[in-house]
């Protein structure tokens, strides 16, 4: 049986000036319903979204990397599942916006910077161009329908101290 997880750092609802009337708000249901937290992994940070009611992570792959020599984000991998769960619209877009604001806070960035990743064409047209946080744009199509995309990050100062360092498991000893 799955415990629920340990209190969280309420939300500070003092967005910046930069973030848009549609993510003021969404924020707050999102973090009424959901989690995140981050395991470090290397170089890596790994993301988990997790339901308040239940402690149970429903995301399948958040993954970000930080090349400082490039000053460029890698989204390695962005599947929070929370299209999964009913009444969800639109909160995978306030996910990604916390992610990058969090790992921004994380790594230190505070000059202008990339944000890189691979997608498919028919997700870049439903989600990454809908986010009006951010400009991504096609960078290189690739081979059917994969893309690399690219959008600017100005780093607004948002709180994200509502999102911790996961404890990792103990390795079994055998």
């Amino acid at each position: 049986m799955p415990t629920a997880p340990a209190r969280r750092p309420a939300i500070n609802n003092q967005l910046p000036a930069l973030a848009t009337a549609f993510l003021s708000a969404h924020l707050p249901d999102f973090f009424d319903r959901f989690g995140l937290d981050f395991t470090i992994d290397g170089p890596q940070l790994e993301y988990f979204v997790y339901e308040k009611k239940t402690g149970l992570d429903i995301s399948c792959s958040l993954t970000f990397s930080f090349d400082e020599t490039a000053g460029q984000i890698q989204v390695m991998t962005f599947y929070p599942g929370l299209h999964l769960l009913p009444v969800t619209h639109y909160l995978s877009a306030v996910c990604f916006f916390m992610i990058i604001q969090h790992f921004a806070n994380f790594h230190h960035i505070q000059r202008e910077c990339r944000i890189l990743l691979s997608t498919r064409q028919g997700v870049f047209d439903t989600f990454y161009a809908q986010l009006k946080d951010f400009d991504f744009h096609i960078l290189l199509h690739g081979v059917d329908d994969q893309i690399d995309i690219g959008s600017r990050f100005l780093h607004p100062v948002l709180d994200t101290s509502m999102i911790i360092e996961r404890a990792l498991p103990a390795e079994s000893i055998h």
